[in-house]
């Protein structure tokens, strides 16, 4: 079982979203085609602390209950902060995450 930190919350069409995290598993040679000294640069950086790589996760609570979620690993920004605000994959994320809830309330009222 993971453990996901929640790093933002919010408020939007009707459902609250949490966005969380979690370290990465995968290594960053599994993920990105650098050379070896860029590499070694990248990692030097992630174990230093200048840059997050992680797993990001968005929940979609309707009253309290999860309805949906979305995942995507091999994420590497400044931190998780950066991907809320700069990435253009949390907003997908959180509208697929919220296709799902409506699809569940979908088939729970049917």
């Amino acid at each position: 079982m993971r453990n996901y930190e929640t790093i933002h919350t919010e408020d939007t069409r009707g459902f609250h979203v949490v966005f969380s995290v979690t370290p990465e598993d995968f290594h960053p040679r599994d993920c990105f085609d650098y050379e070896e000294d860029e590499m070694a640069d990248l990692c030097s950086k992630i174990d230093r602390g200048l840059y997050s790589w992680f797993v990001a996760r968005v929940d979609v609570y309707k009253q309290g209950i999860l309805l949906g979620s979305d995942f995507l690993g091999g994420c590497l920004y400044e931190t998780p902060m950066q991907f809320v605000k700069e990435s253009e994959y949390y907003d997908d994320m959180i509208n697929t995450a919220i296709k799902d809830a409506e699809s569940n309330l979908e088939k729970l009222f049917a």
